[in-house]
């Protein structure tokens, strides 16, 4: 569906993000078009990019990218401050997950004047073999922050870790949702999903600032819908997950 600029229409989550305020919705926007800008958003058709699964992708999203850009990262900490008080997430803590949210976590716990704590994939097998790292007092409500999120499967981990030294967790901040269901898998742990940007919103930012040509949202709206049949039209090997 197309509004009256002809531009991709926002559905589901972006929707109702859209209902926190035209600011938030503007901010979204603007943290959408920067990812674009710095090509942490690449997009090629012609030559698909080898994801680590091995499958290909006519699209990356590399929030790496951007975090050593001061410009972006205070973009960032103000829209997802807003975000988060306009959505009523309440925590005490912040918690970066290893490796890509550490930094994400660290400078908006820094902006926001809350503790901060990491959290490893893996406990360490020397010292106090500990996952979280910092100061958690049981009891603590914490936000998990991430950089991406595709079916939120990564996240589950993360979720048991600070659960498991007594925390409370129920809400997640990530600065892109692919939209692959990751938000419905956390809700189905008691979490909320907050997203500083998504895919519909990067699509229809991109597609206004002639950032994104119809031939390539096709190509991308395509393989999001059905990866597989994607793969197969054009002779790629496509591997189950």
């Amino acid at each position: 569906m197309e509004n009256t600029e002809g531009l991709p229409t926002a559905s589901g989550e972006a929707l109702r993000d859209q209902l926190t305020g035209p600011i938030l919705s503007r901010l979204r926007q603007a943290v959408a078009l920067h990812l674009w800008e710095s090509r942490a958003i690449r997009v090629s058709v012609d030559e698909p990019f080898r994801l680590a699964s091995g499958n290909s992708s006519p699209i990356y999203i590399d929030c790496r990218r951007v975090v050593s850009d001061p410009s972006f990262m205070r973009l960032y900490s103000t829209t997802a401050a807003m975000m988060l008080e306009r959505k009523g997430a309440s925590f005490d803590v912040l918690a970066g997950g290893e490796t890509a949210g550490i930094p994400y976590g660290a400078y908006l716990a820094s902006v926001l004047a809350v503790p901060f704590v990491y959290i490893r994939k893996k406990a360490k097998a020397y010292g106090t073999g500990s996952r979280v790292e910092g100061a958690l007092k049981p009891g603590s409500r914490v936000l998990l922050v991430e950089d991406l999120i595709t079916d939120g499967g990564s996240k589950l981990g993360f979720l048991e870790a600070v659960r498991e030294v007594g925390g409370e967790i129920t809400d997640t901040l990530v600065l892109f949702d692919r939209q692959q269901g990751g938000g419905d898998l956390l809700a189905e742990h008691d979490v909320a999903l907050h997203a500083v940007c998504d895919r519909a919103t990067a699509f229809a930012a991109g597609h206004s600032a002639a950032l994104l040509n119809d031939g390539e949202h096709s190509s991308c709206e395509d393989y999001f819908r059905d990866p597989k049949a994607w793969h197969q039209l054009r002779g790629l090997t496509f591997h189950e997950a």
